[in-house]
């Protein structure tokens, strides 16, 4: 029988191992492509490499990065999430719903939060209790997520009746630091402390690799799905909060194709779509290289359209390039 002490001492050697700066630049093909991406656009355009276009950039990654935190969680333990865009989007029109409706900011940011914990508590229902697969309970609530953002006005956007505090954390700044950057480093710093100093990082780690392996290590593999669940909930949430009041209205369209961004940010960081490997740091890169990849592409002139196919043969070039590596 394998004991947590084994998982623990067989992640701290794999942790050992894989924490130098060279390891990671060596197997992962992001850290390449981010700095092949930024002296190409730097050749490009003179403007890419601007202090406005950095901080730009910074504020653009937060979107996918804080979703894609949360979706390494899930990856990891060999499941999926397609529902993060739909509830950003219903995040963002329930925040802006509340300011209409006079509840005051820190409520209603608390209220947002914890709606996300619980419609991620309730795809890891899903998942646990009625043994449905992943992709297909949070393909029903990318469906219902999205349909309840619709309903909330009839499809239009909440534009009016905002209270000013609403749009403190999109489009306020600590000196020249805009708060989405703030708030971006603040989750990135705890996401990788729970998967590097916690042993639920090591469990997440151990329920993807073997969860029959973890079950018998005493492992409650339920528990930490919904808690993983519930995680990429709150992170979608955030995500939403972050896009309506930078945006200032509730829109039930945004969110569109922002699971195919998380989902690339986290295979091109270096997490296995098989589960039991995934960096929080890596993730941070992938997201960068998804943002510079767009940012580049439109100082360029480039549409919109072309860069969903871009990003779409990315994600595919990830993936292949995963699967040389493992042969």
């Amino acid at each position: 029988m394998v004991s947590n002490v084994d998982l623990q001492k067989e992640d701290n050697q794999e942790k050992s191992s894989k924490k130098s700066l060279g390891y990671m630049i060596l197997n992962n093909p992001a850290f390449s492509a981010l700095i092949f991406l930024m002296i190409f656009f730097a050749i490009i355009s003179n403007r890419f490499f601007s202090f406005n276009n950095m901080i730009n950039i910074l504020t653009q990654v937060s979107i996918t990065a804080i979703i894609a935190f949360g979706m390494t969680l899930v990856i990891t333990s060999a499941n999926i999430d397609l529902s993060v865009g739909s509830v950003l989007a219903l995040a963002g029109m329930i925040f802006m719903a509340l300011s209409v409706s006079g509840v005051h900011v820190v409520w209603g940011f608390i209220i947002t939060i914890f709606l996300g914990a619980v419609i991620g508590l309730f795809d890891g229902f899903l998942v646990t209790f009625f043994k449905l697969p992943s992709f297909i309970a949070t393909l029903a609530m990318m469906t219902i997520a999205r349909g309840l953002a619709l309903l909330m006005r009839g499809g239009t956007t909440i534009c009016q009746g905002i209270h000013p505090s609403y749009f403190w954390l999109g489009q306020s700044k600590v000196g020249s630091i805009p708060i989405p950057v703030i708030i971006l480093i603040v989750i990135f710093l705890l996401m990788d402390f729970l998967m590097t100093r916690t042993t639920f990082g090591t469990y997440t780690r151990a329920i993807g690799s073997n969860p029959e392996a973890a079950r018998l290590a005493g492992i409650s593999n339920n528990r930490i799905l919904m808690i993983i669940f519930a995680i990429i909930g709150v992170s979608s949430a955030i995500a939403g909060i972050i896009t309506a009041s930078r945006l200032g209205v509730g829109s039930p369209i945004t969110g569109q194709m922002k699971e195919l961004d998380a989902i690339t940010a986290v295979i091109l960081g270096g997490t296995a779509m098989t589960g039991g490997i995934g960096t929080i740091k890596g993730t941070f890169v992938g997201a960068l290289v998804v943002t510079i990849l767009n940012n580049g592409l439109t100082i360029m002139g480039i549409s919109s359209y072309w860069q969903q196919i871009l990003l779409g043969l990315v994600l595919i070039s990830a993936l292949a390039i995963k699967r040389f590596q493992r042969q």
